[in-house]
């Protein structure tokens, strides 16, 4: 049965919504349009030109006034008390996905492209999109079992050119009998392509440099919208810290380096569930 109360996780939403206000504090204004443009395009993607048969209700009228939402100053809280209310009343998760979020997001960029909105406000408007996203698939996360195949999908950030760690966290994760898909130098487009051919459950990105932390949160927002059950990891280097990629980056795990990395995930394994190691 699709329960309403089960599928909004606020714990989710929130710290979502908190790292979306950390990246409005340090990022670059480039990097945020872009994050606009990858969450309203790729979202958009995602519902039908027509609402869902069996979602009663949802007219242009009702996606208008959700958009409008997600515009305001405290849109976080109204948006998230808009859907709860909408599941409360009995909206499934496809008239959620499809009638509001993914037609919210359409109408976003249509507004967008005809100048009725600012950058700004989309921007603001797809952080709360995503944020909402995250908050419904995330008791799908905690509540799946991991997949006992061990396999993983290891990535360079784009952008990084040195691949020598993420090799050979590779290898190592090999002999401990992971299946391990490498893959190194993929600018973001053909390492989204690739995750959506694939669809991994476990992705490990490196990232060595300050410098592509930018590079780090825009694979993290595209990772999270293509897959949105992968268990995605990062393994840090030079000056960076795990509070560092933390405080911004979207992500579940932050690897100090290969041995703990595997010890984790074969916890995950032995125990299996992916629940009690989400922070």
């Amino acid at each position: 049965m699709d329960n309403p109360a089960a599928s909004i996780d606020s714990q989710v939403f929130a710290h979502t919504a908190r790292l979306f206000e950390e990246k409005r504090r340090v990022l670059p204004p480039e990097v945020l349009e872009g994050f606009a443009r990858q969450v309203v395009s790729r979202v958009a993607e995602t519902a039908t030109a027509r609402v869902p048969a069996n979602s009663a209700g949802i007219g242009p009228e009702r996606v208008a006034a959700f958009c409008d939402l997600l515009l305001k100053s405290d849109q976080s809280r109204q948006a998230l008390a808009f859907i709860t209310a909408r599941r409360d009343e009995g909206a499934t998760k496809e008239d959620v996905y499809l009638g509001y979020i993914g037609a919210a997001a359409r109408l976003l960029g249509k507004r967008w492209e005809e100048g009725e909105l600012t950058p700004f406000q989309v921007t603001i408007g797809a952080g709360t999109l995503y944020a909402l996203m995250r908050a419904l698939r995330g008791s799908l996360i905690v509540n799946q079992p991991f997949d006992p195949s061990r396999a993983a999908l290891f990535a360079t950030v784009p952008g990084e050119q040195h691949g020598v760690g993420v090799t050979v966290a590779a290898d190592m994760f090999r002999e401990a009998g992971w299946e391990v898909d490498l893959q190194l130098g993929l600018d973001q487009p053909r390492l989204l392509d690739h995750v959506a051919r694939t669809l991994p459950r476990v992705i490990g990105l490196s990232l060595s440099t300050p410098e592509r932390v930018p590079e780090l949160v825009q694979a993290a927002v595209g990772l999270r919208l293509i897959v949105p059950e992968a268990i995605i990891g990062v393994a840090h280097g030079g000056d960076l810290t795990a509070a560092d990629v933390q405080r911004i980056a979207d992500v579940d795990l932050v690897f100090d380096d290969a041995p703990s990395a595997i010890t984790r995930l074969e916890r995950w394994v032995r125990d299996g569930s992916i629940a009690d190691d989400l922070g």
